[in-house]
This record gives C-alpha cells, sequence and structure tokens, in this order.
C-alpha cells in the first residue's frame, strides 16, 4: 500500500471535499465529525451528524485542530526513517478519532468509540485515495 502522502494532490474545489466529507459521514452511523484541515489546522470544511452531543465548543475545536496539525507536521519529520503515516487513531473517553494526513492538508474524522475501528479507517483510506488523490 503506497502511503497517501505519496499520492500526488489534485487541486479539488471546495465543493469536492463537501461532498467527500458528506460521503464519509454517511459510511458509518457512529461517525460524528468529518472535517479537512489545512496544514496549520484551519478547518477547510466540515460535516457533523445532526442531533449528537457535542462534546467540545467551536473555539476548543479550532485550538484542538492546530494541535493536530503540529503533530502531523512533527510525524513527518519522521518518514524517512519509519515511513510514512496513512492515519492515525485515538481512542479517549467520549469520541474516537481517526486522522488521515495527505500532501497539505489532513482528513479528521471522530466517531462513537463503538465503530469497527479494525476497518473503517481502511475504508476510509481507500476512498480518500480514489475520490481525492490521484496515484502518480
Amino acid at each position: 500500500m503506497q502511503s497517501i502522502q505519496n499520492i500526488s494532490h489534485v487541486n479539488y474545489s471546495l465543493e469536492t471535499f463537501e461532498s467527500f466529507c458528506d460521503e464519509i459521514l454517511h459510511l458509518d452511523p457512529k461517525i460524528r465529525f468529518v472535517g479537512i484541515i489545512d496544514d496549520k489546522g484551519k478547518l477547510l470544511t466540515k460535516n457533523t451528524r445532526k442531533g449528537l452531543e457535542v462534546f467540545i465548543e467551536t473555539k476548543d475545536l479550532e485550538i484542538l485542530l492546530m494541535e493536530t496539525a503540529l503533530g502531523v507536521r512533527m510525524r513527518r519529520e519522521h518518514d524517512d526513517q519509519l515511513g510514512p503515516v496513512n492515519f492515525t487513531i485515538s481512542y479517549g473517553r467520549n469520541i474516537l478519532s481517526i486522522i488521515f494526513p495527505f500532501k497539505q492538508e489532513m482528513l479528521c474524522v471522530s466517531a462513537e468509540k463503538e465503530i469497527d475501528f479494525s476497518k473503517i479507517p481502511f475504508v476510509i483510506l481507500h476512498l480518500l485515495e480514489t475520490r481525492i488523490a490521484k496515484k502518480v
């Protein structure tokens, strides 16, 4: 499997990113949030499942996304030794977060902890490879 960071990025429109986030949100009812951020953590687009308890307020979400982007940039420092990361999973008390770095952007997904995290990240990774990134 080729790392999605080593796949050439096509400049997609914001509408394409929005449509992609909607597609990911509808993969599983346990997915709560899908967003795409830039390398500084700025939210480019998002989609959230309606009617769920909000665990983090907008201001705190902005800080969390900046921290996420910084962590991804720092991990990339070790790509030569360890290989690029396709996704990371964080399993917290309230939710599960999955981050998919690709080129300068990152796909951020949060879900209920009960989601099948041995399967869903690979489904999303495949969609990311085929819908957002094109192979060199």
